[in-house]
């Protein structure tokens, strides 16, 4: 999930230490049934901050806490294999964001994990420019892409199933975190090259509620992701954005793009041999 967090809205495309940070403001007076919903969710996500905050002073505790937590609820939901294989996969997946913040100098936590959200990661400091961001949002699917084609490799030396469960959650979670919208990767990914990739996040988010039903968690996706996306489109003139080189601009892109082409096909692949290996057809 995105860099500095795994859930939505904990940064936007500009740096809060930033004198070109924007905060969307807050509106009081809400109205309709859609407005009420969001201010509940916005009432939950600012109790859970402090309970992520809490979590953050103390590194073992956060990390191995809600991992456990994220295990159990999981493993209640559908088993104990499903939940050591998406804990892993998103643990592999945040690791990326881990080493690559710390290879560009700055400071950042173990992952906290948030469960049937993913999970979170907490800096210090922040990039100074796109670019550099950018290249923290790739970083986790590249090393989450990475950790599912292990366990594809491994399930066809061993044959156990688990590993392909473990290989198809790895591909799906990470072509997920391509959607170039808000607090996704790739919105972090393709925020230098092109402001419109938000408002095509955004559709593609839209589409998921047409055609996966209206599950909740999307419409929290889709309203923590209105801030960074009305902050890229009116700071699109900012040093932070057009100071990113042409070159390193289509560079991003076209490795956005490729990443995203492989994890389509992986996905696919890996979810045809796992419904083979589970139903015997």
């Amino acid at each position: 999930m995105p860099p500095n967090s795994g859930v939505p809205g904990m940064q936007a495309d500009i740096p809060a230490d930033s004198e070109h940070h924007y905060n969307a403001p807050s509106r009081k007076n809400r109205t309709g049934v859609m407005g009420y919903i969001t201010g509940v969710l916005l009432a939950i996500w600012a109790g859970a901050k402090y309970v992520l905050l809490a979590f953050k002073a103390i590194p073992v505790l956060a990390t191995g806490g809600s991992l456990l937590v994220s295990f159990g609820l999981y493993a209640l939901w559908q088993g104990p294999w499903f939940a050591a294989a998406l804990v892993g996969m998103i643990l592999v997946h945040e690791m990326g964001h881990v080493i690559e913040i710390r290879r560009q100098g700055m400071q950042a936590t173990a992952p906290i994990f948030i469960p049937f959200m993913g999970a979170a990661i907490f800096q210090r400091s922040h990039p100074t420019d796109a670019l550099s961001q950018a290249k923290i949002g790739i970083a986790g699917p590249l090393l989450g892409t990475v950790g599912a084609i292990v366990a594809y490799a491994l399930y066809g030396a061993t044959g156990f199933v688990p590993l392909l469960l473990a290989a198809y959650l790895g591909f799906w979670i990470n072509l997920f975190n391509l959607i170039p919208a808000g607090m996704f990767d790739g919105g972090w990914i393709l925020a230098p090259v092109s402001k419109w990739f938000q408002v095509v996040g955004l559709a593609l988010l839209a589409g998921l509620i047409f055609f996966a039903g209206l599950n909740p968690i999307i419409f929290i996706f889709i309203i923590f992701s209105i801030p960074t996306i009305l902050s890229r489109f009116r700071f699109a003139d900012d040093p932070y954005f057009t100071s990113v080189p042409v070159v390193a601009r289509w560079g991003m892109g076209a490795a956005w793009l490729v990443l995203a082409i492989f994890l389509g096909f992986a996905t696919l692949q890996s979810d045809g041999q796992l419904h083979r290996a589970l139903h015997g057809f």
